[in-house]
């Protein structure tokens, strides 16, 4: 449970606390960093600087906070799927080399 509050409330602190410090963290910090500012700008005034609350900026940081927490909990729940080997597990579905295929980087090397 605490790991989706903290996915939540703040997306990038549980990408890398939870989500083993996945490179999904600098993306999901930017989404909700947009968020924080566009709604802390939209109570402002929002872009035109009008004396009320843009309730269309406060919505679109809103919506972007939402996307930052569901990629977070969907990164939290894939590291879970990894550790467990459930049966989406990219670990559990991965194809072996044969040992008598050859490297495709040594055509390359013979070529230069």
């Amino acid at each position: 449970m605490k790991k989706f509050v903290t996915a939540a409330l703040i997306p990038p602190i549980g990408a890398c606390r939870y989500g083993c410090g996945t490179k999904c963290a600098p993306p999901i910090s930017v989404f909700w960093l947009f968020g924080v500012i566009g709604v802390v700008f939209g109570l402002l005034g929002g872009p035109a600087g009008g004396p009320g609350i843009s309730w269309g900026t406060v919505l679109l940081g809103l919506a972007m906070w939402a996307i930052a927490a569901v990629w977070t909990i969907l990164t939290i729940q894939g590291v879970d799927q990894d550790r467990c080997h459930g049966m989406w597990s990219p670990k559990d579905h991965q194809v072996k080399p044969d040992a008598k295929e050859i490297d495709p980087f040594e055509e390359i090397k013979k070529a230069h």
